[in-house]
């Protein structure tokens, strides 16, 4: 009996560091993924966008507007939005990524940058994606965009002495 759960806690060891080897293994396919997708993103190449994005993809844009369901619904977006936009610079940071068999999902920070025409913009926000292993590759079947408003200047004090 002793014997028996001996070498049953041996092999859940074993077994949960080939587990965690593999869940390793994923997530660094997964940051490939998020890492190509930013770059596409960043110049606007959108049939490589496409590659790491699942047909029936759902999309939560960060301004607002209804969610997109369809690549194609979100490529349209894409190049809607970068219609008019030069100099993209985009960076992500405090990527967290999470892998439970055949669903994964990643979070990260990012920082934009760019030209809307002639003026300079920017923005800060936060992107949640879900992830899952089609056909022995990861795909992003969700992504929720959120970006975050600008704080409002604070106003100019009147010139002179406070009024009492």
């Amino acid at each position: 009996m002793v014997k028996r759960l001996l070498g049953s806690a041996l092999v859940l060891v074993v077994l949960g560091g080939a587990a965690s080897a593999g869940t390793k293994e994923e997530q660094e396919k997964i940051e490939q993924v998020i890492a190509a997708v930013v770059e596409a993103y960043h110049t606007g190449d959108y049939a490589g966008m496409g590659h790491y994005y699942a047909a029936d993809v759902t999309m939560v844009p960060g301004d607002y507007a209804p969610p997109l369901v369809g690549w194609t619904s979100v490529e349209r977006r894409y190049q809607v939005a970068h219609a008019n936009l030069s100099g993209l610079e985009v960076a992500r940071e405090n990527t967290q990524i999470v892998v439970r068999g055949k669903l994964a999902w990643a979070t990260y920070q990012w920082r934009f940058a760019g030209r809307l025409g002639s003026e300079a913009i920017s923005a800060l926000g936060h992107t949640t994606l879900i992830l899952e292993k089609r056909q022995g590759r990861w795909v992003i079947v969700h992504n929720h965009t959120s970006a975050l408003l600008p704080l409002p200047s604070p106003e100019k004090p009147a010139a002179g002495p406070p009024s009492s």
